[in-house]
């Protein structure tokens, strides 16, 4: 990508991150979004097919962080949460709105996607334990769905819970599924 389509797209991203904080999704239109990132509808376009397509990007790029620097995820699951859980945590005024807006199922489908695709990576294609007799498609999907839940509750609770504390006990409800 070239420098002026990245600053193009950081500006975007960045309008849309502080659009989030002061109104709901459902009230943000690519009108507002441009007018703040200063850039033109068909810049927005040639970048975005849709509101939701920058959401589903953002979620992406909160995940992404996940990964060191060659993209190889981190091998510690715990290392791996608690890097997404502090992105989501720095956030953390705009997931609120999210979580508690007309954007939530937009949110937490993006971000089940996400995980389910971080989740494919990194589980074993032959796990042990309970995780070993269930197909893997439902057993990807409860762990990209049960981290989806602990990111709700965790907003829900205004992120009180240190986000080391919430890392473990869901790693401690995923981790028998493969004991």
């Amino acid at each position: 990508m070239d420098a002026r389509k990245a600053k193009s797209r950081a500006a975007i991203v960045t309008a849309f991150s502080e659009l989030l904080c002061e109104k709901d999704y459902g009230k943000i239109t690519v009108g507002d979004i441009i007018a703040r990132a200063h850039v033109g509808r068909a810049t927005f376009y040639g970048l975005f097919k849709s509101k939701d397509d920058l959401l589903a990007e953002l979620v992406r790029d909160i995940c992404t962080h996940a990964l060191d620097d060659d993209g190889t995820p981190l091998d510690d699951p715990l290392v791996q949460v608690e890097h997404i859980l502090n992105n989501l945590w720095n956030r953390r005024q705009g997931v609120r709105a999210l979580v508690a807006g007309a954007g939530s199922r937009v949110f937490a489908d993006c971000l089940r996607k996400t995980i389910l695709l971080r989740a494919a990576e990194t589980v074993p294609t032959d796990p042990n334990g309970p995780a070993a007799t269930m197909d893997r498609s439902f057993l990807l999907h409860h762990i990209a769905s049960s981290f989806v839940g602990m990111v709700q509750w965790w907003a829900w609770h205004n992120f009180e819970a240190p986000k080391e504390d919430v890392a473990k006990d869901y790693l401690s409800a995923i981790k028998p599924l493969f004991n």
